[in-house]
């Protein structure tokens, strides 16, 4: 991953070149809306070597289509686990304007272009499927198939944007409408940042234990995914529940992030619940951003490296404030992420003595 900073460094500068012409006006902006242009350019760059320039305007079609993906309210999605539910959810699909072929299109002629290429070293997630798909190195594990490969670029892509974006955007707004947690955090990115003048940017952004607690608080309250699924291999009794094998269980990560047996006063934003002993007295698997187990989310460690990169360079140089814009409480939509419904919109205002 560390031959992947340097691009979402170059994304994040975009980023800071567009706040600083927002900077210190009575303007507010939609974060989120930036956020989701910043991490759709980012994978598409870190995982299949695309200069999309989607900051800059070119390309928005591609993001357009990429957010209809989550629009499908949750329930949705629920219905089309019933029989012939699969029908009504294309239908949704169609009408919410979900066009999971336009991504696999665009996927399929990015994997031809690779391929005029041949296998260039790059060391992205393209490049390492397109060596599985060219060469097994372990006996008895099968290649990956064109169609393998494209299906989960595809996910990668889209849901690798969505979240890293929401979770960017859901702690943006905690900063703002709590600005004591705000001052704090960026006092301790300057401390950080003054003591290890000879790290790169990204190893101090991974040790800054306060910063892990904002984001981690702001996933406790909005986890991007508000649920996880798993089937059950086996038939198995628990608590003199019998589960036939088959069965697909679900995971409330929402209800068990917000379980007052579990968290004093669980609708309070408080970061300090992530170190010391509130930490220690925590139950396993109460805190479930990424799921768990070995089927956990593949891109946890490149979201939060991503997160906490884009966090750490926009706090040193800005500092974000409600406005009337800004939705308090915001809204939240449930689609196939949470995310916030009508944006999150802050004014923004120059650190001067950073």
């Amino acid at each position: 991953m560390k031959l992947m900073v340097p691009l979402i460094e170059k994304s994040c500068d975009t980023l800071m070149e567009k706040l600083v012409k927002i900077a210190d006006s009575d303007e507010s902006v939609d974060m989120l809306d930036w956020f989701r242009q910043l991490t759709f350019e980012i994978i598409l760059s870190t995982a299949f070597g695309v200069d999309a320039n989607i900051q800059m305007g070119e390309n928005a079609e591609m993001l357009e289509k990429a957010q209809a993906q989550f629009k499908i309210p949750l329930i949705v999605r629920q219905i089309g686990r019933l029989p012939l539910g699969s029908y009504f959810f294309w239908l949704m699909g169609a009408i919410f304007g979900n066009q999971p072929t336009y991504f696999l299109g665009i996927v399929d002629e990015i994997l031809k272009s690779r391929r005029q290429m041949g296998l260039t070293g790059r060391k992205d997630l393209l490049e390492l499927m397109m060596m599985a798909n060219e060469e097994t190195t372990v006996e008895g594990v099968s290649r990956l198939t064109d169609d393998e490969i494209v299906a989960q670029s595809v996910i990668f892509l889209l849901a690798g944007y969505e979240t890293s974006s929401s979770t960017l955007g859901f702690t943006l707004y905690y900063l703002a409408v709590n600005p004591d947690v705000q001052d704090k955090l960026r006092t301790e990115i300057q401390e950080a940042l003054e003591t290890n003048t000879n790290i790169p940017l990204y190893e101090v952004a991974q040790n800054i234990e306060y910063l892990d607690c904002v984001i981690k608080e702001s996933q406790r309250l909005c986890p991007s995914g508000a649920q996880a699924n798993r089937e059950c291999s086996e038939d198995y009794d628990l608590n003199g529940i019998h589960i036939p094998a088959g069965t697909e269980i679900l995971i409330p990560i929402y209800a068990l992030h917000h379980d007052p047996d579990a968290w004093e006063d669980p609708k309070k934003f408080d970061p300090e619940r992530f170190r010391g002993p509130a930490k220690d007295a925590r139950r396993a698997f109460q805190f479930l951003p990424f799921g768990a187990g070995p089927r956990n989310c593949i891109g946890m460690r490149f979201a939060l490296m991503e997160i906490k990169i884009a966090l750490v360079k926009i706090l040193m140089k800005y500092k974000f404030v409600q406005s009337p814009e800004t939705q308090v409480p915001l809204v939240i939509h449930p689609g196939g992420t949470l995310c916030a419904r009508d944006g999150v919109s802050v004014r923004v205002e120059s650190i001067t003595d950073f």
